[in-house]
């Protein structure tokens, strides 16, 4: 990647984000971001936004598993013109949700020219639940989680390059009444990075999920009056597997050698402040990568530059800063040198000493 600037934009998935704690909202920041950088890296909490996927061209999706695998340096990502996505569904669900389910991935054939390699239900209900911690966030358990990579094995034998999955998660209505009006974290979310880091540490290959609704909850959805703003993409058409296929489609495939991006290629990584514990974050002191760390995107972690003692850091108080930093980065000179005042540079004495 000689000569490109590439940025990575990650927002970790069921921490009540402020910017990206919601499907989809983070996607004009990380456009933003794609206009100044010649590649993007980010993943599918940022952009996934239930029947659309509006991320740019030049934003490579990678789910989470691989992009801890690509920060910790064990795989190189290629990028790809097309992939052939085999999609797998729960099996057990009411006639309505694989109408649905099916009349998305119609769609995005028929409209989208979205190669589907085939649609596999799996064996037996894979069962999994939503669980919140005690600082709200969310995190998932897999009840079955055999029955789900047989049929993800199955489809990558039928040809698949990515796999699309869609499962039933039990959440608390609760929980969800909570998320539509601002007031909690996704309780998707940290279900769904427990499937997908499951499929792709397992089989290899570029996933991600989107949930698979009862009737109940599809009608829950489309009746439940104004909603945050944040989640209005949800409460307008509950088809969760349109982003999904659009983001694989073309989504990098992650190889041990001979990639089109290393980690080394990394210029910045833009991350919430409070989110400095993961794998990139940690990754980044490693590799010398500069971190930019958003105020504005407050979230329920409270892992700050100062409590994990990171250093490289530098912090913007908001998106619009990091998009001037990002364009000084870009141009090769300090951000620091656009504020004021400048202070003055002292000297120091050097002082000759005696050699025996």
């Amino acid at each position: 990647m000689a000569n490109q600037f590439v940025v990575a934009h990650i927002v970790p998935t069921g921490v009540k984000a402020d910017i990206g704690g919601y499907v989809g909202d983070a996607t004009p920041a990380t456009n933003m971001i794609a206009a100044i950088a010649d590649k993007v890296i980010s993943h599918p909490n940022a952009v996934n936004g239930v029947a659309i996927n509006l991320a740019k061209r030049n934003v490579l999706y990678v789910e989470g598993y691989l992009l801890d695998k690509f920060f910790k340096g064990d795989i190189e990502l290629k990028e790809v013109e097309r992939n052939k996505i085999g999609v797998i569904l729960d099996n057990g669900m009411q006639k309505e949700s694989y109408d649905l389910a099916m009349n998305t991935i119609e769609a995005m054939r028929t409209v989208g020219g979205i190669g589907i390699s085939g649609v596999f239900r799996t064996g037996e209900g894979v069962d999994v639940r939503a669980v919140k911690t005690p600082n709200g966030s969310f995190v998932g358990e897999i009840g079955n989680e055999d029955a789900l990579l047989d049929a993800c094995e199955l489809a990558l034998r039928k040809g698949a390059d990515a796999l699309a999955i869609s499962l039933k998660i039990k959440v608390s209505m609760h929980d969800l009444e909570e998320y539509f009006r601002g007031k909690g974290a996704n309780p998707y979310g940290g279900a769904e990075a427990i499937i997908s880091h499951l499929v792709t540490s397992r089989l290899g290959v570029p996933a991600a999920h989107a949930p698979l609704l009862s009737k109940y909850e599809i009608y829950k959805e489309m009746h439940s009056g104004r909603v945050d703003p944040r989640a209005a993409a949800e409460a307008i058409g509950p088809a969760y597997l349109g982003c999904v296929l659009q983001g694989l489609d073309r989504a990098p495939r992650p190889v041990a050698s001979g990639g089109d991006l290393r980690v080394r290629d990394v210029d910045a990584i833009v991350l919430p402040y409070t989110c400095m514990g993961g794998v990139p974050a940690l990754a980044a002191q490693k590799w010398g990568i500069p971190i930019i760390a958003v105020k504005e995107n407050r979230t329920l972690m409270n892992a700050t530059p100062e409590n994990m003692r990171m250093r490289n850091v530098i912090v913007a108080e908001n998106y619009w800063e990091v998009g001037g930093i990002l364009a000084a980065m870009k141009e090769g000179f300090d951000p620091a040198q656009l504020r004021r005042p400048v202070r003055k540079m002292g000297i120091l004495d050097f002082i000759a000493g005696r050699r025996h």
